[in-house]
């Protein structure tokens, strides 16, 4: 039985955990398939022991890991087919068609044809393009960290090193449900009943071994906050779709300022919740073409049922990051969303049936094709460079299934032979062996 990996919140009244990491993970030259399958298998066992406390440096000290939450996914890159010994056709998201383009070696370039976004001038190779990817996410910030520390532990202490750990990013879910623009943020979201359609391979659409998976999407997303600052707070409106301090969707411009639907939000919520859900979490339809051209409104289209891929929705989770960035480098601030002496931005994760969904989003006439951000970029040049992108990556993300020691294993081609739990305390540590053959795909 296939299933979607667990750190997909879809699942209604599900919430994602505070704090994430996304990390990366290289094979090393040399390397095949059956090598970087034992090398999975080993991290995957160390990770699901720190899901349950243990730890390999500490034998026989439990951790408090209670309040954690704690989830871990696994992703696929392009990269990963491409090792000797592969047992499984490419997932056809994969293909060139659904990747990101590189960055330009000497900075900056389109991310896509058609697309407003690219690379800062700053980024001259893009890091989330590895074999791998690991998403940890967790309640606390220890739990993450902790997650990439033992990650680097696990890959260095191999005795046969096969993958190497290139760069992690790390980001955190705001309590106030806003973003570093400090408008409330995913409000169109997804609704519960709709997100298992999208986000999950059906029968028919990929490789049949896929099928129960997804595609995940990431973007690390800089925002240029002295350029955003200096809008007024209608330009700022206008150019997202919502009010800033209720959250709102616009109707029209107005003429003495954006107007919103004079009940919203429901009497005595906030518009994040659910009271909210059906008439105010998506956009309505509406015809003042400034309103048309502001962010949500490109990227919420109203095409049922949301299950059909021309309908570009996705399901998406968010997490805010602020790190360190030296404004005194060629070219300042401009276009790196650097503020004084930091960059602030978004670790923007989709997960959808097919990549064609957020890529046609990105590109498409009508929807942000051309956009950077959205809002009346040809007058007001800081919309035009708001966003820059530093990490840009898409991954198959397989199905959980009965018998795989590691979601994908059958992949690699070869199944690792199945280890019985580490009972806590315990300072065994059995090493993985291949055995031959690799299971029958999920039908």
């Amino acid at each position: 039985m296939a299933a979607l990996q667990e750190g997909i919140y879809h699942a209604p009244g599900r919430r994602p955990g505070r704090h994430f990491a996304a990390l990366f993970l290289r094979v090393l030259p040399g390397v095949g398939a059956r090598a970087a399958a034992a090398a999975l298998g080993d991290l995957w066992e160390m990770l699901q022991d720190l899901k349950g406390g243990r730890v390999r440096d500490l034998p026989g000290v439990g951790l408090t890991v209670d309040q954690d939450d704690m989830t871990v996914l696994l992703g696929f890159g392009r990269n990963a087919f491409a090792l000797d010994g592969v047992g499984l056709r490419r997932p056809r998201g994969l293909a060139d068609e659904y990747l990101f383009r590189s960055a330009d070696p000497a900075g900056g370039g389109p991310l896509l044809r058609g697309s407003g976004l690219s690379y800062a001038p700053v980024v001259s190779a893009n890091m989330a393009t590895e074999a791998f990817c690991v998403q940890v996410i967790a309640e606390s910030k220890l739990a993450v960290d902790r997650a990439v520390v033992e990650t680097w532990k696990v890959l260095s202490d191999a005795s046969e090193p096969a993958l190497e750990l290139t760069t992690f990013y790390l980001g955190n879910q705001r309590n106030d449900h806003r973003s570093w623009i400090d408008f409330h943020d995913g409000l169109s979201n997804l609704r519960s009943e709709d997100r298992e359609g999208v986000i999950a391979i059906g029968p028919g659409t990929d490789e049949p071994w896929a099928v129960g998976g997804t595609y995940l999407a990431f973007l690390r997303i800089a925002v240029d906050l002295p350029g955003w600052r200096r809008l007024s707070r209608a330009d700022q409106e206008l150019a997202v779709g919502r009010d800033k301090l209720s959250g709102c969707p616009i109707v029209d411009a107005g003429g003495d300022g954006p107007r919103v639907d004079p009940g919203c939000p429901v009497a005595g919520t906030q518009i994040w919740e659910s009271a909210n859900d059906a008439q105010f979490s998506e956009p309505p339809e509406v015809s003042d073409p400034l309103v048309r051209a502001s962010h949500v409104q490109r990227a919420n289209h109203h095409i049922r049922p949301a299950s059909d891929s021309g309908s570009r929705r996705i399901f998406r989770q968010g997490y805010e990051f602020l790190e360190w960035a030296d404004t005194r480098s060629p070219g300042g601030s401009q276009g790196t969303g650097c503020g004084p002496g930091f960059r602030a931005g978004l670790n923007f994760v989709s997960f959808q049936d097919t990549p064609a969904r957020l890529l046609k989003m990105l590109t498409a006439g009508g929807w942000l094709g051309g956009a950077n951000f959205g809002g009346d970029e040809a007058k007001l040049p800081e919309l035009a460079s708001l966003l820059s992108v530093f990490a840009a990556g898409v991954y198959f993300v397989p199905p959980v299934v009965d018998g795989e020691p590691f979601p994908g294993a059958a992949a690699l081609g070869a199944a690792i032979a199945a280890r019985p739990p580490v009972e806590p305390g315990s300072t065994a540590r059995p090493d993985p062996t291949i055995t031959g053959g690799a299971p029958a795909p999920p039908a």
